[in-house]
């Protein structure tokens, strides 16, 4: 199954998602990710910018599995996932599933840019009329 997944650190976050991004690789060695860009936060009071990127994962697992590994990638790398307040607070990497490639799944508005890069040229959101 093929995955459109997202990830992104805003602590020392070249280190952290070049880190994520060489595990990722040990999960699939068919992974395809775009560049990197520089994002200001979402809902998150901090003053620490975020790097995110797109990416594409083949793998025989469940989304229930593949959440498992990232949640372990995000630990081996500092995340506390223990804590109920760590999606307010600033984090050394997150790795989300989208959904499905095949199932089309949305892809935030500041990731957009990126879907180009992994051949998702007609992935532009519609824009509803007035």
């Amino acid at each position: 199954m093929k995955y459109l997944c997202s990830l992104g650190s805003n602590i020392d976050p070249e280190m952290n998602i070049h880190h994520a991004k060489q595990q990722l690789r040990t999960l699939s060695g068919d992974c395809l990710f775009s560049q990197n860009i520089a994002t200001k936060p979402v809902d998150i009071d901090t003053n620490n910018g975020f790097l995110n990127a797109l990416f594409i994962i083949d793998t025989p697992l469940s989304s229930d599995e593949l959440k498992q590994q990232f949640n372990q990638i995000e630990e081996a790398l500092g995340r506390d996932r223990s804590d109920p307040e760590r999606s307010k607070k600033d984090r050394t990497i997150d790795i989300d599933i989208l959904g499905l490639l095949d199932e089309h799944p949305d892809v935030p508005d500041y990731l957009q840019s990126l879907t180009t890069e992994l051949g998702l040229s007609s992935w532009q959101k519609p824009h509803l009329l007035p």
